[in-house]
């Protein structure tokens, strides 16, 4: 039978979407599924792995097939991405041996210490281009060593999100480089391979991580169990990547050359810039891209978007109603309450670090701060200015970028925060370079099924993703904006230097 079809899907730390395109890049039947992060203690994230990515990806991935109506043996390839870096360990029968600790999650402090203290910082950059941090997921691995060795002790191998429904479709356990560059401090993300000797040194088993490919890569293909579960063909190949779930958002808006630069606004911002060598700067995080030869340098926010989630849920209860009564979004009605409110929120600034921060301060310990708050101010100005404190955020990483000759002459938005005018316009005026948006892009589940593409030869060339992209609303930024921005910026970079001590202090407690 012909194959016509391509199937993505992608695991968002608020919810996983499947699509099913053409070989054109047409979207013929899209579904999707919301879900939540525990939180089991302060700065602590996980997920069920069995429960929110293997069976969502069987509840969708049978909507969708029986959506397009076709036959799944049309289907030629299928690529999977998801949120990452975090850690899933799974015994030799593929069972998850505890909940996924997310990359939001914050535990394995005294890992980056004792990691620091034994290689030092040098020799950690030396290997993963990435500072010690909480974030990456081989410190995450240290933790459940070190506080649950009965799990390490089963523990067959650690994958992430995506790798674990791989698994479950194919019976190999395996990780695209991408991800794999995000196990810091465990793999060279110069010469892409797992570092043994660094991993020994850091007293783990090489033998417990998986085998990396390119994301594009044929790794395996659905077996008849995984056919059944799914509503799909037993043999249809499965590639080891989308891979992190931001830079497959980043190529679905045709991120692909050195230069180019695009923002997925989803739970978190994760701003990346292609690079064509890996040069790394510590105040990014680094890793390689899907595009073999070119790596990223993303700018990763702690939970910006989760900040606005936090407070539609909480502060938001009117919109949500009126969502759940007459279908309109309640982001979009908090979007338009915000419009009236005039730039600069009149003096409130928030430091969005709900979860501590990722960089460019690299805080574990880092809490989230409105300032400036008097009885004039509303509800309004408090939504606005979390949304310029994103802004801010990314600002604190474009004076990286300025410095170094990085900064990208403009750049592209996606996902969800991209749909808000208030937001696109904020970046604008605070990063001064115009923010394109394509308000048609279906994100990184379009991209997965590209790279599938690739993997089975349909395409040649990662540009032809580009015939896939338009590029139709452009927010230019606002000069008479500049000024005002600027000294509210130094506000939000102070505010964090005078407050730092009592944030340890409280996250201390």
């Amino acid at each position: 039978m012909e194959k016509k079809y391509l199937l993505g899907y992608d695991i968002g730390t608020s919810g996983s979407k499947g699509v099913i395109i053409d070989l054109a890049g047409s979207v013929i039947a899209s579904a999707s599924l919301e879900h939540d992060v525990e939180i089991p203690r302060p700065a602590w994230a996980e997920q069920n792995a069995d429960i929110l990515y293997w069976g969502e990806f069987q509840t969708i991935v049978n909507t969708i097939v029986k959506k397009a109506k076709i036959d799944p043996l049309e289907i030629a390839g299928i690529g999977v991405s998801g949120l990452t870096p975090d850690a899933i360990p799974v015994d030799k029968s593929g069972k998850a041996l505890r909940n996924c600790i997310i990359y939001m999650d914050r535990r394995a402090t005294a890992e980056c210490e004792w990691v620091e203290n034994e290689v030092g910082k040098d020799g950690i950059f030396s290997v993963a281009g990435n500072i010690a941090d909480p974030y990456y997921a081989g410190y995450k691995c240290m933790w459940v060593k070190n506080n649950e060795p009965e799990i390490y002790q089963n523990t067959w191998k650690f994958l992430n999100s995506h790798a674990y429904v791989v698994l479950k479709l194919t019976g190999q356990a395996v990780v695209d480089k991408g991800v794999a560059g995000l196990f810091a401090p465990f793999y060279n993300n110069y010469e892409l391979r797992w570092d043994e000797e660094m991993i020994r040194r850091c007293g783990m088993d090489p033998d417990k991580f998986p085998k990396d490919y390119n994301a594009a890569e044929v790794v395996g293909y659905v077996t008849t169990e995984a056919a059944e579960k799914c509503g799909l063909a037993p043999g249809i190949p499965v590639i080891a990547g989308g891979g992190v779930d931001a830079s497959a958002s980043g190529l679905s808006t045709g991120m692909i050359n050195p230069g180019e630069s695009t923002c997925m606004c989803g739970t978190t911002h994760c701003w990346m810039i292609v690079l064509d060598k890996p040069v790394f700067d510590p105040g990014f995080i680094n890793f390689p891209h899907q595009v073999p030869g070119t790596w990223l340098a993303l700018a990763g926010l702690g939970s910006s978007g989760g900040v606005v989630k936090w407070f539609r849920d909480n502060y938001g209860s009117v919109e949500l109603d009126y969502q759940s009564k007459r279908g309109v979004s309640a982001y979009e009605l908090l979007n338009l309450e915000a419009e009236r409110v005039p730039k600069g929120s009149d003096g409130v600034v928030v430091l969005p670090y709900f979860m501590g921060e990722r960089s460019p301060i690299w805080d574990p310990k880092a809490r989230g701060v409105f300032f400036g708050l008097s009885l004039f101010h509303t509800r309004a100005h408090m939504f606005r200015a979390i949304i310029e404190g994103i802004a801010y955020a990314l600002e604190h990483h474009a004076v990286l970028l300025r410095a170094t000759g990085m900064m990208p002459h403009r750049v592209t938005v996606t996902d969800g925060g991209a749909a808000s005018n208030i937001e696109r316009q904020a970046f604008a005026d605070v990063l001064r370079v115009p923010i394109d948006y394509a308000s048609k892009v279906a994100g990184a589940p379009v991209a997965d099924a590209f790279l599938a593409g690739v993997g089975v030869g349909i395409y040649k060339d990662y540009d032809e993703i580009k015939k896939w992209v338009n590029l139709d609303i452009t927010n230019d930024p606002d000069p008479s904006s500049f000024d005002l921005y600027a000294k509210l910026y130094d506000v939000y970079v102070k505010l964090y230097l005078n407050t730092k001590q009592e944030m340890h202090a409280l996250a201390d407690l």
